[in-house]
């Protein structure tokens, strides 16, 4: 008789064991977005994040996601002027906030006028996306009003207190800051190639076809031009307030990074050919000045008309208006963040430490970040006391920080706030208060970090899950507690068995879950209570389990076990194996067991 393989019954009667399985025994465990199989040194991992800062699976997602097609979709290429429209445009220059757009002004500086010494480094809430992360930087509008982008499609527009005031869902990932202008008009590119203009109550008011994606943030002149780059194609496009073309520039190399302004209206951005590029308003090539790698970081420039950017070629630059160089130093492998500029000339920039460099060139103090802790993206911002904010990332995508330091290098506060990495740049808002965005445990925030003014105890929390089960089993429970003041909480958890857990930090209201299991039969009690980041803690919540059965492994034959545990799968399985002719003899005996 042909021998026949046994892989078909295996296969059914997994498939049975797995529909047999009760549901609530599958509990789903926090990963991190990077494979952490990999070994790779210090050196391998920064280079890898700085050469692949957006995850290719989010565009991929994109791609194939047909239920997130659009009718942006259906829009025709269109084709752009090479000098600009009409004076008959109605404009709109920056809107005077306290932070209107991405490092702060046209100039991408990255320094306010408003005070942050008094923020004690508190979270006062934390504001929790749609699945995703936000890489996003927040601006702040002159109503107070707190906005930003998250790669969940979604524009998002916060009261003061966290709460949510609207949010708008775009075609695409959003790794765009936005940026403001005076009528309150709101600019920010999505992943679906657009520019979009909303206004400030959330609506569409247009939208620009950029043709390829964009990670860029608009950068707005005082006439009301709104400057955007793509990174294919590395495309310049400058806007009409109308929504309307002036020019296309195609540096024919792809723009990563975000255009700066001179206060002459020349518009500066770096190319992955290794250039920084100097473009007039009118479209047109000024000068490019070459380095020895990508030019990926932003621009910023200095009152008297200096130009600062860095390059992964180790050097900080200082150029001249017309391009020629004043000066460069050496910043370890590079950096690709704006370098901010201090009311003192001291500039500042990120990379594998956060350095400051003094107006002649000279290195004034390196801050080390602290072990396997790097800024990619974050560009640092300054308040007007001199503290310097700035995001960090924790070795390959296992945490992140939001970091506050002293305008002498030494550390004030630092606080971590992902599992995964912080690439948001900070926001300064007129109180004081600092806004950053993370990414993390399948989950996007946006956190805001200064003074609690009042304070109530949280309330007492929701426990969620079964009541009853198998000893030996892990089964899955959700916390969830509301704090008055919205600030985030945490829940400590007595499981009843001798055993207590800590939960991470969530915002007002969220779910955290978490699985356990009881090695012994019997009643327990799980009680839980929230805390609150103050310490005000609430009352205990309890629910009751019941674990009346015990667990034993099997000593047998796996399929003699699956047949005596569920003796009723014996018939169809009989049918089933009939079908596929897998035993000729199978209707009578099966593994010396006898059907009867």
């Amino acid at each position: 008789m042909e021998k026949k393989s046994c892989i078909p019954l295996l296969l059914i009667l997994t498939l049975l064991l797995i529909t047999l399985m009760p549901v609530h025994a599958i509990v789903s465990m926090d990963t991190t977005l990077y494979e952490q199989q990999q070994q790779m040194s210090i050196d391998e991992i920064f280079f890898l994040r700085k050469a692949y800062p957006y995850e290719y699976k989010t565009f991929v997602a994109q791609e194939d996601a047909s239920f997130e097609k659009t009718i942006f979709d259906s829009v025709e290429q269109q084709s752009y002027p090479t000098s600009s429209v009409s004076s008959s445009v109605l404009m709109s220059d920056p809107m005077n906030s306290s932070w209107p757009m991405k490092s702060y002004n046209a100039q991408r500086i990255g320094r306010t006028t408003y005070s942050s010494a008094d923020n004690p480094g508190l979270e006062k809430w934390r504001f929790q996306t749609w699945i995703s992360g936000v890489d996003s930087g927040a601006v702040v509008t002159d109503d107070n009003t707190i906005i930003f982008g998250s790669k969940d499609y979604r524009v998002y527009a916060l009261f003061p207190n966290g709460t949510l005031k609207w949010k708008y869902k775009t075609g695409g990932s959003i790794f765009s800051t936005p940026a403001l202008a005076a009528d309150g008009t709101i600019y920010i590119a999505s992943c679906n190639n657009y520019l979009y203009a909303l206004h400030p109550s959330g609506t569409l008011k247009w939208q620009f076809n950029l043709q390829y994606i964009s990670f860029s943030s608009p950068v707005l002149a005082n006439n009301g031009t709104i400057y955007i780059c793509t990174a294919e194609e590395g495309k310049l496009f400058a806007v009409n307030p109308n929504g309307t073309a002036q020019w296309c520039y195609n540096a024919m190399s792809g723009m990563y990074g975000d255009p700066g302004l001179g206060t002459d209206g020349t518009i500066y951005v770096g190319t992955w050919d290794n250039y920084l590029n100097a473009i007039s308003p009118n479209g047109t090539l000024k000068w490019r000045f070459p380095t020895s790698n990508h030019v990926k970081g932003v621009p910023s420039v200095a009152p008297d008309g200096t130009i600062y950017f860095g390059s992964w070629d180790g050097y900080l630059y200082a150029l001249n208006s017309n391009g020629t160089m004043r000066w460069r130093c050496s910043v370890g492998s590079g950096t690709e963040t704006t370098p901010t500029i201090a009311t003192d000339g001291t500039i500042y920039v990120g990379g594998d430490e956060l350095y400051a460099v003094y107006p002649n060139g000279t290195m004034r103090w390196s801050l080390a970040l602290g072990p396997e802790r790097f800024i990619f993206m974050s560009c640092p911002a300054i308040a007007a006391e001199g503290t310097i904010y700035v995001g960090v990332s924790i070795g390959n995508g296992v945490g992140g920080e939001i970091l506050a330091v002293n305008p002498n290098g030494t550390e004030r506060w630092r606080k971590i706030i992902s599992d995964e990495k912080v690439d948001s740049s900070p926001a300064i808002a007129a109180d004081g208060t600092v806004y950053i965005g993370s990414t993390g445990g399948g989950s996007g925030y946006l956190h805001a970090f200064g003074i609690i003014e009042s304070n109530a105890p949280p309330n007492d929390p929701l426990i969620d899950g079964p009541n009853n089960g198998e000893a030996g089993t892990v089964y899955g429970y959700h916390f969830s507690g509301v704090d008055p003041d919205n600030n985030p909480v945490r829940f400590f958890i007595d499981w009843g068995d001798g055993t207590t857990y800590e939960t991470r930090w969530c915002a007002s209201g969220e779910s955290t879950g978490r699985g356990h299991s009881w090695a012994k039969e019997g009643t327990y009690i799980i009680k839980a209570k929230t805390q609150d980041v103050l310490g005000l803690e609430s009352n205990w919540s309890t629910l009751d389990i019941t674990m009346p059965f015990s667990y034993e492994p099997p000593h047998f034959r796996f399929i003699e076990w699956f047949l005596e545990r569920f003796p009723n799968s014996f018939p169809i399985l009989r049918q089933i194996l009939k079908l596929i002719n897998f035993l000729p003899s199978f209707n009578d005996t099966f593994y010396g067991l006898k059907h009867v």
